[in-house]
């Protein structure tokens, strides 16, 4: 590769960074807002924990905050103001009477599936003018941006190593 050709790389690989570090502040107040929205109080952990719920009903309190890497006593209060809105249910393990099961309530999922909707709506005002190639092609180099982060162990493993 000849200097040139590395500091036009660099430079659009700096340029994606920003990108994606500005795609992500505006997903997080985005989020933040709909869930505040949606829900008087509800907050962008919440709404986090409402999706991943919907997605493994019937988790462990310990199982969800792993997965989406929450402090256990963070994710303990969470759940119990879901649980307080009426938005998670709580249930014994029938498998351990002393473990507790989480599920989203009807209400948790009439939630989330209002924060989905709202969601996609946006999308489409986002991408309005935007052809159908453009969305595949767009489509096809963030599900392979998120395929190759997902074999990275860590951001700084191999750099560093």
């Amino acid at each position: 590769m000849n200097p040139s050709d590395r500091s036009d790389r660099d430079a659009y690989l700096e340029e994606i960074e920003e990108g994606l570090r500005s795609m992500i502040r505006w997903s997080r107040r985005h989020s933040s807002q709909l869930a505040h929205d949606l829900y008087q109080g509800l907050d962008l952990t919440a709404l986090t924990i409402l999706a991943a719920l919907a997605d493994h009903p019937g988790s462990r309190l310990t199982s969800l905050a792993e997965s989406l890497k929450l402090d256990l006593p963070n994710a303990s209060r969470q759940t119990s103001l879901l649980e307080a809105a009426k938005l998670v249910e709580k249930a014994t393990d029938p498998n351990d009477r002393r473990s507790t099961l989480l599920s989203l309530s009807p209400q948790g999922q009439k939630v989330l599936h209002q924060a989905r909707r709202d969601s996609t709506d946006f999308m489409h005002r986002i991408y309005q003018d935007w052809d159908t190639s453009e969305l595949a092609h767009f489509a096809t180099m963030i599900t392979r941006t998120i395929e190759t982060i997902n074999s990275i162990n860590s951001p700084l493993t191999d750099h560093h190593s």
